[in-house]
């Protein structure tokens, strides 16, 4: 099984080292990696010495995580691709545990470890819901859910969506949000998830190629991608940990982010055949939810970001829709 490892970068000379040292202290051999760079400071013929066993292959992009993945993908040699991000720390057997369970499960198309990143001091893949009422409004607004529903309260209404969401497992929510609360067993199976440090078929992602319309920081990437797999299904080891630094550098603020991706969520949904029971209504309603939550905790950045983003919706002025309607380059988004 040969697995190349395609890793876009810019400007992030310092963590790109640090994973290709990751990189090379693989259990499981590596085809090559190629590294697929837009920055300014680049790496030197000197600084891949320490790296005697990895075949690199070192290339220059313009500015565009999704063209980054895209021309590293069709570079590729192997029939995996190892898509990971430059500031990730991938432990010395991460890709063997994922070799194993591809063996294991031999249907299994695009495969993850758990992808943590510090909160405080504390490293999570998961975000666990406690709270009765954010349980509720998450149900009744149909957003987004990622971690298990622990402690929300014993009422007939708190069951009654608890054994909803049981019922239903990891899903897209009617408003076209991921919903991850099942986390046990060896892996899990959902329909989403970041491929930020994933192995995929090659012959999948040649399928459903990186959405170049979206922005150069390619916010919501991996969901495109995802929803065009030929199975809607990717596997996450419960027991591989990957790490995300979440590197500040070239990284966009939150209500940037968050306007960003909401934008490329309604793209998704008017372009995506796998997205077609998802509403503009329903996201609409979603995005209300958020808005109102966002007043209440008197978050005034977000409460803009998510009214922007509800106006250009219901407008039909989203940049991403309208720049690939017209074949032409997309404005970056701004709030």
């Amino acid at each position: 099984m040969q697995i190349s490892v395609v890793i876009p970068t810019c400007n992030r000379k310092v963590r790109l080292l640090a994973l290709l040292q990751n990189l090379h202290g693989s259990v499981y051999p590596l085809r090559e990696v190629i590294i697929v760079d837009s920055g300014e400071d680049r790496l030197e013929p000197a600084d891949f010495a320490p790296f005697t066993g990895l075949p690199i292959h070192y290339l220059w992009s313009e500015k565009s995580v999704c063209i980054q993945r895209n021309k590293g993908i069709q570079m590729a040699g192997g029939e995996w691709i190892f898509l990971c991000d430059d500031d990730m720390e991938v432990p010395a057997d991460y890709i063997q545990k994922i070799v194993d369970h591809i063996r294991q499960y031999p249907e299994a198309g695009a495969v993850s470890g758990m992808v943590l990143q510090k909160e405080g001091e504390v490293w999570q893949a998961s975000y666990p819901l406690s709270a009765n009422s954010r349980l509720i409004r998450a149900f009744i607004f149909q957003n987004s859910i990622w971690g298990e529903i622990n402690g929300t309260g014993n009422t007939w209404l708190s069951r009654r969506i608890r054994n909803w969401y049981q019922d239903k497992g990891n899903h897209i929510s009617k408003a076209g949000w991921p919903v991850l609360t099942n986390f046990t067993g060896d892996h899990i199976v959902t329909p989403v998830y970041g491929l930020g440090a994933s192995v995929v078929r090659r012959d999948w992602l040649l399928q459903s190629p990186y959405d170049e319309v979206l922005d150069r920081y390619g916010i919501g990437d991996n969901y495109g991608v995802a929803v065009d797999f030929p199975v809607a299904a990717i596997h996450v080891l419960t027991q591989a940990q990957v790490y995300h630094h979440q590197e500040p550098v070239n990284r966009l603020q939150r209500s940037l982010q968050y306007y960003r991706r909401t934008l490329a969520l309604h793209y998704f949904i008017k372009t995506k055949k796998r997205l077609h029971k998802v509403r503009k209504s329903w996201l609409l309603w979603s995005l209300t939810g958020n808005l109102l939550g966002f007043i209440y905790i008197r978050d005034g950045k977000m409460a803009r970001a998510a009214l922007k983003a509800m106006s250009l919706i219901i407008s039909g002025k989203n940049p991403y829709y309208r720049a690939a309607r017209s074949n032409k380059k997309v404005t970056e988004p701004v709030l």
